[in-house]
């Protein structure tokens, strides 16, 4: 009896056992993806912002906290603080100006019309189109002399070559890319605004505005919210339509941060002053998300 007894006790034991490890090796697939492609570059570019390197990449000197520390250098370098100043303007116009886009078509196919299933198509086509391919499209579309829009207002305005016109096109270009995400998310939303509310303030006499502005914006601000995140979170990545469309020109008026790492590391071989510019980068926008979050409970009603 007794040795039946210790079987059994050791049968549970490894039982509690493999209940307890199983949902853990489970996870082991996403911790190796996540360890290669996230958690190692990310600490190897702070480990490398810390080095002056050779062409290659490799850390030769340890400069941290010495007078040629790299972000000393970027510190007292003007042309860091101007691509800091061009990326948050670029970053404002394009996330906002996505969700004032998103927001409007989405409202625009909230009620089915005759060729609404088009439209719904047509706002959400963005997010099927590589920011690649679309920045090649939009490159022939603001040609200065073959361009469509020039070809439209018989004009020969160079739209990517002018610094007053540079950063307006990128922002453009990025705000239609956009836009595609926008629609969707925030069409869901509009689906969850229960009718009840709107019946209630129609009761009340409201008109189409007034309940867009009392009713629908404030029910769908946990979207908002989202997206408004997501917006500044891939503002602040964007990098296709900078190299094909201005390559940071002209005379550094597109030159947001993304843009300025892959000069430093890849034309420059500057790869401990780029990590150092990624890790300022990962910074800004690790604090405004946390500055968003922060306020959430004041602009966002559940």
């Amino acid at each position: 009896m007794r040795a039946v007894q210790r079987k059994s006790d050791a049968r549970g034991i490894r039982k509690g056992f493999l209940d307890t490890v199983e949902p853990y090796l489970f996870l082991v697939p996403s911790f190796v993806v996540f360890g290669l492609f996230l958690f190692y570059p990310f600490f190897r570019t702070i480990y490398l912002s810390a080095f002056l390197t050779d062409k290659t990449g490799q850390p030769k000197i340890f400069v941290l906290f010495t007078e040629m520390d790299n972000y000393l250098g970027l510190f007292r370098d003007p042309s860091f603080w101007k691509s800091i100043s061009i990326t948050f303007q670029f970053v404002f116009f394009v996330a906002f100006g996505g969700l004032l886009v998103g927001l409007t078509s989405s409202l625009l196919t909230e009620k089915k019309f005759p060729g609404s299933d088009f439209a719904t198509a047509v706002y959400a086509m963005p997010i099927a189109i590589a920011s690649a391919a679309a920045s090649m499209a939009f490159k022939m579309i603001l040609h200065p002399t073959n361009g469509l829009i020039n070809h439209l207002l018989g004009t020969q305005i160079n739209f990517t070559g002018d610094v007053r016109y540079a950063l307006a096109s990128v922002v453009g270009v990025t705000i239609w890319l956009t836009s595609g995400i926008n629609f969707i998310f925030i069409s869901a939303g509009l689906r969850n605004v229960p009718a009840e509310l709107y019946d209630s303030a129609s009761v009340d006499g409201a008109g189409y505005w007034k309940k867009v502005w009392h009713v629908t914006i404030p029910t769908i601000s946990p979207t908002l919210f989202f997206q408004i995140i997501i917006n500044i979170i891939g503002a602040f990545q964007s990098f296709s339509q900078i190299k094909l469309l201005t390559e940071g020109g002209p005379s550094n008026t597109t030159n947001v941060m993304v843009w300025s790492i892959y000069r430093d590391a890849f034309f420059n071989f500057r790869f401990g002053s780029a990590a150092a510019r990624s890790v300022i980068l990962f910074l800004i926008v690790l604090a405004i998300t946390v500055v968003q979050f922060r306020f959430e409970k004041k602009g966002v009603n559940y």
